[in-house]
């Protein structure tokens, strides 16, 4: 009897990116293995469209552009491919129409969801804080008024930003501010 361990099939990111295009449910990526997207609450998606109709709002005559969690990003550093709630990039050129993946976002935002949370803190954090572009990673609580920025400080590090109850959110990458109650709706 051998003791030899098996290691799963792991896939390379050009299979995966194959995959993805006939697939019938979006799945992330990360270092060879998929997994499959959740689904999401009304309270997830009326935040996450609060806050692309502010960003969208805010965005005319500048060349940026807003995506709403159906285009990849592509992580490198990490070998990973993720769906955000939201991603802002904040360049001359846009993007082709046919463009399925990006790889130079400015701003991430994810909504938080309890299937999803350790994840977003501590997973995607680490590959986010990675793509040089990034200048902003955001977690967004539904159940409580609760937005934390980690944004980038230039070459020495990141600072953590929390905004609670009724702060004024500060995106500075784009700069925007918003009231809570454009992000979540009145209280």
């Amino acid at each position: 009897m051998s003791n030899t361990v098996r290691k799963p099939h792991l896939l390379s990111p050009e299979d995966y990116l194959a995959f993805e295009e006939q697939a019938q449910i979006k799945n992330e990526y990360v270092d060879g293995e998929i997994y499959a997207m959740t689904d999401t609450t009304v309270k997830h998606n009326r935040i996450r469209g609060n806050l692309y109709l502010a960003m969208k709002q805010h965005q005319t005559g500048q060349p940026r552009e807003i995506f709403m969690a159906a285009l990849k990003v592509h992580a490198a550093a990490a070998n990973a491919f993720y769906y955000p709630d939201l991603v802002v990039r904040c360049q001359t050129q846009p993007l082709p129409d046919e463009t399925r993946v990006i790889d130079d976002p400015t701003l991430i935002v994810e909504v938080l969801s309890p299937s999803t949370e350790a994840i977003d803190r501590r997973e995607k954090l680490a590959a986010y804080r990675r793509i040089p572009s990034v200048q902003e990673y955001v977690l967004i609580a539904q159940d409580e008024r609760s937005v934390e920025i980690y944004r980038r400080d230039g070459d020495i590090g990141w600072h953590y930003l929390p905004f609670t109850d009724n702060d004024s959110v500060e995106f500075a990458s784009i700069g925007l501010r918003l009231a809570m109650d454009s992000i979540y709706g009145p209280a």
